[in-house]
């Protein structure tokens, strides 16, 4: 609230601030003593224009250490971004129901609409009838995660053979204490049949020779290996990727150890891994130990 200040009383005020002043002037260290000398007027003073006004003083503000202002600080930071993180949670989940949704009503071979849809039992995933139908009809696996379903027939030339040797004497580096495991896989020349690429095309014959060691994995991964092969797994018709002739028997994505030395560079030994990935290479076939 202010009100008007009569001359004499302005006057009267000046004066009393010179005293102060004088006063303060014949104290040591006069400036940090101002405050405490000067009287405890419970008004402040205006002044503008020769004109005066007297105003109540505003009360003193306390100050916040650094410590306390962040304390006042974080619980807002701490809401902004429990409201952020919310919405984040939020955003994350609408995208993961409308992909579910998706998975849910649309086929992964044709990318459409599912049409008749079609559950596979083992791994669960769906399509359209028509779709799989034809994915089955080149390989009897779901398209998605590979799961066989039924017994897979390959396109190996059916006149073939197998045959395994042992020899106690030879030791594959890495299999050191165990003897070693010849495979020889022989094909006659012949002609393309109607599910290779070009039928009545003539085909080289071919001898291949591979190595396992004869320890009990090695043993394991040949009752396998003789699996694939009676199924026609092993071998195909195609190109050949060293080579690069046309119309020729090649291996078939079951990776052979052709070497007995030279290591993964050279299709050889030592390969520590290599047991394991061929069982998982004839697992994706559908052969599995039983």
């Amino acid at each position: 609230m202010v009100s008007l200040v009569f001359p004499y009383t302005r006057k009267a005020f000046i004066d009393l601030c010179r005293c102060a002043r004088k006063e303060m002037s014949k104290q040591d260290g006069g400036p940090k003593r101002k405050r405490s000398l000067l009287p405890c007027v419970g008004v402040g003073v205006l002044e503008g224009d020769g004109e005066g006004s007297l105003l109540p003083p505003q009360p003193p503000q306390p100050r916040r250490s650094q410590r306390q202002q962040q304390r006042y600080k974080k619980p807002a930071e701490e809401e902004a971004c429990v409201v952020l993180s919310n919405s984040t949670m939020m955003a994350s989940s609408h995208n993961q129901s409308h992909s579910e949704a998706d998975d849910y009503t649309s086929c992964s071979i044709c990318m459409g609409d599912m049409v008749e849809r079609t559950t596979l039992e083992r791994c669960g995933h769906a399509f359209c009838r028509l779709c799989l139908d034809q994915a089955f009809k080149v390989k009897r696996a779901c398209p998605v995660c590979r799961q066989v379903y039924g017994q897979l027939i390959g396109n190996q030339p059916a006149t073939g053979c197998m045959m395994v040797e042992r020899d106690p004497d030879l030791e594959l580096p890495g299999h050191e204490g165990y003897g070693c495991i010849c495979i020889i896989y022989s094909f006659p020349p012949g002609l393309q049949a109607p599910e290779h690429p070009n039928p009545g095309v003539r085909y080289p014959g071919t001898d291949r020779v591979a190595y396992l060691p004869d320890s009990p994995e090695g043993n394991r991964v040949l009752g396998l290996l003789r699996r694939a092969f009676e199924q026609r797994l092993i071998f195909t018709i195609g190109t050949s990727m060293t080579t690069g002739m046309h119309n020729v028997i090649t291996w078939n994505d079951i990776h052979h150890k052709t070497s007995i030395w030279g290591g993964p560079h050279c299709f050889g030994y030592p390969d520590p891994t290599y047991l394991v990935r061929v069982t998982e290479e004839l697992r994706e076939k559908g052969i599995a130990a039983d």
